[in-house]
């Protein structure tokens, strides 16, 4: 496993971060308790350093259940806060008073003292903007209960104008959707985030399997996947058998490799990838080799995201 700088924060996160809204959240098919926690010490076993989890996963159990097997070992725990699962909403609430708390019960269910990094999950514009919501994160960080303060943005609505924001106010980290077939606003939050030394963590690297050699279109709807359309992700398919796979092959990757070498090949910290057994980490952990696209390939894919925007913006 190869290391990278979490921007100016001095911590040193694996390219390949574990993502753990696969387990104990039936959020992406039904990954059992035992598996979850397989995973977890296979994670440990590759040189995996850096979990992100958040409170709304299985409403606190993803956090308990990295707390429990992650108690002893010399890893960051990443968690985020922002929808209230205490109320029985789960409706967004970053009151400042309400931050706290949820940053208080976090810590509960992880077993620790202090939070490495403490991100606003999914903050509209005008949070990210708010100065009593930053002076909140200030004081968190300066009584000890949090390190440092980020910003996982989504939906995938306004996340340009959110994650320049982000950057603007100070916000030492930055995690956004990044993938060959979703290049923005991805590669310009990066070429905006090195400028503010910021950690720049990616997601959903696989674009919801479309990327993926095992693709999948049927979802139950419990599951975060079935958020794509149906039509979509066929279209998607599609354009990934006839114009992307020819590029991936010629490489001698698998579409599942082809897809981490990607995001490792742009300045990022670390992809948090989606895995739900052991076989999907071991597969994505071994793509990140060290040996990742050249220019010339970037190029041609950047114009082939060109092409796909058009494709999938067609009626």
């Amino acid at each position: 496993m190869n290391y990278r700088e979490l921007g100016g924060t001095g911590i040193r996160v694996s390219e390949v971060g574990f993502g753990a809204w696969t387990i104990g959240s039936g959020m992406y098919g039904n990954v059992s308790v035992e598996e979850g926690i397989k995973m977890i010490r296979r994670a440990l076993d590759l040189g995996i350093n850096v979990f992100d989890t958040a409170d709304v996963y299985g409403n606190g159990e993803s956090e308990r259940l990295l707390g429990r097997v992650l108690r002893g070992y010399d890893v960051y725990i990443f968690t985020k806060v922002g929808y209230d699962i205490y109320s029985g909403t789960h409706g967004q609430n970053f009151r400042p008073d309400y931050i706290e708390y949820a940053v208080r019960k976090s810590l509960e269910r992880l077993g620790l003292r202090r939070l490495t990094l403490l991100q606003l999950h999914n903050p509209p514009l005008r949070v990210i903007r708010d100065k009593e919501v930053r002076s909140v994160m200030r004081r968190l960080v300066e009584e000890g209960l949090v390190e440092h303060v980020g910003v996982a943005l989504g939906p995938e609505t306004n996340v340009l104008n959110e994650g320049l924001a982000a950057l603007e106010e100070g916000y030492e980290t930055i995690m956004f959707v990044f993938n060959a077939l979703e290049q923005e606003p991805g590669r310009t939050l990066i070429s905006e985030g090195l400028r503010f030394n910021a950690g720049l963590m990616t997601r959903v690297p696989h674009a919801s399997t479309a990327l993926n050699e095992r693709f999948m279109v049927e979802f139950p709807k419990t599951d975060h996947r079935s958020l794509r359309s149906k039509e979509w992700l066929m279209r998607t398919r599609e354009f990934v058998e006839k114009r992307l796979r020819p590029i991936a092959r010629g490489l001698g990757l698998t579409l599942d490799a082809f897809a981490i070498k990607y995001v490792l090949s742009y300045p990022i910290s670390t992809v948090f990838i989606t895995a739900t057994d052991t076989n999907e980490l071991e597969t994505y952990v071994r793509a990140a080799d060290g040996n990742y696209l050249d220019q010339e390939t970037l190029r041609k894919l950047e114009e082939l995201y060109g092409e796909f925007q058009s494709l999938v913006s067609e009626p």
